[in-house]
């Protein structure tokens, strides 16, 4: 459980859910000193009714110098890469998580939503590599390897079938990326964009108990849409977080139901930070909401 504790020492676990607006973005420092950043958004940092979090400039304060050891993109959605360019200019990515989707856009209407042209085409560009970043294509059932086990990493989600699914029916938040990561008992769920066929095929082949979280990041922004309320009664998590943005609702009334302690929203709390070790159990909003 996670308790108020203030001691600090080195091997600590830092998850940072940042304020970025209508997308997402989550960095992670493990224990073992890799650096993770899940999604990233920079498109809306420059909106005039919200103070946003840039994550370039984040990374630069507060991991400077730092190579990426894994980049992982949920799915291939622009508010989930717009920056990718950017960083990939500013940070060497060692490792670069995709799925295998066949996902096209139309990339003279990208300016229409905010978002850059050259994201897309990093994107394409990063997901063919097979060094500098080497690109992995990682589901459901995969054998986990040392460089993953070690940060305490377990993919849930997406299956192979999913990513059928959402490339048949183009609709690519069937293969989002549902990633849980341990350390010290704590445990945390990241639920990307993914739907509520994809929980109760998680919930299917992973059973009750993998489930189980601490925190957890709501998916798809809180949407109810993307709420499976028989699955996430399995999650049962202290916290849940949401990465919003003024002007939009989530579900607040489920979310605060399923939540024993608290619902943090990025748009009221700004940056979520979750830190944990053997002494330091903690998670804390950049401010009050």
């Amino acid at each position: 459980m996670l308790a108020m504790n203030t001691s600090m020492e080195d091997e600590v676990l830092k998850i940072h859910f940042l304020n970025v607006g209508k997308g997402n973005c989550t960095v992670i420092k493990f224990p073992s000193g890799n650096l993770a950043v899940v999604d990233i958004d920079n498109s809306r940092i420059d909106d005039n009714d919200d103070i946003l979090q840039d994550p370039i400039e984040f990374l630069r304060e507060e991991y400077p110098n730092k190579s990426i050891f894994r980049f992982v993109l949920t799915h291939p959605d622009m508010d989930h890469m717009s920056g990718l360019c950017e960083l990939h200019q500013s940070r060497t990515i060692i490792n670069f998580w995709d799925t295998d989707n066949n996902k096209e856009i139309d990339t003279s209407k990208l300016h229409l939503g905010g978002y850059k042209k050259e994201d897309w085409e990093k994107y394409q560009e990063l997901r063919a590599k097979e060094e500098s970043p080497k690109t992995l294509h990682l589901y459901q059932g995969c054998e986990a390897q040392s460089y993953w086990k070690e940060d305490g990493i377990k993919i849930l989600g997406p299956s192979e079938s999913m990513l059928d699914k959402a490339n048949e029916t183009e609709e690519y938040n069937h293969c989002s990326y549902v990633i849980k990561i341990e350390y010290k008992g704590i445990k945390v769920l990241l639920g990307g964009d993914a739907t509520k066929e994809s929980w109760k095929d998680i919930l299917e082949y992973h059973g009750e108990d993998e489930l189980k979280a601490d925190v957890f990041l709501a998916p798809h922004h809180g949407s109810p849409d993307n709420i499976e309320k028989e699955v996430f009664e399995c999650i049962s998590p202290q916290y849940v977080v949401v990465s919003d943005h003024r002007g939009h609702n989530y579900d607040y009334s489920y979310y605060n139901n399923l939540a024993s302690e608290q619902v943090y929203s990025t748009k009221h709390f700004g940056n979520i930070t979750l830190e944990v070790s053997d002494t330091v159990k903690r998670i804390f909003p950049e401010r009050n909401g």
